[in-house]
């Protein structure tokens, strides 16, 4: 009696444990559009910071982690300020390896880009 009390517990947890990675995978794939718009805004980086050989496959793959990041709290519960803080939190994180990676003058072409980039999503917002 007490081993099939624990096979359908060891069960349930299974399927609970199952669930919840399938949801988080599911959070965390980019849709074909999402990494079509990544693709866009790499090549774009790539020829307004004159990225070198040795810089792109890192700045892409910098760029591929914090998109998947940046979806993953999108498509999380929580309130708008929450998830405002999370994504804050993952901008920094994600400027600070840009800054190691790029050269001053590049890093500075990079921030200026996304302040540009900012100004037009707050365009965006307001015309809704």
């Amino acid at each position: 009696m007490k081993s099939s009390k624990k096979l359908w517990l060891f069960i349930a947890l299974l399927l609970v444990g199952i669930t919840n990675i399938n949801a988080q995978t599911k959070r965390e794939n980019l849709s074909d559009e999402q990494k079509e718009k990544i693709e866009k805004n790499i090549e774009e980086y790539t020829t307004s910071l004159r990225l070198t050989a040795i810089q792109k496959p890192e700045f892409e793959t910098i760029t591929r982690k914090y998109a998947k990041q940046m979806k993953a709290v999108r498509d999380s519960g929580g309130g708008k300020f929450k998830k405002y803080r999370k994504l804050k939190s993952i901008r920094k994180n994600k400027d600070k390896e840009m800054k190691q990676l790029l050269h001053p003058e590049q890093f500075k072409t990079y921030l200026e880009k996304q302040e540009e980039r900012k100004q037009q999503m707050s365009a965006r917002w307001s015309k809704r």
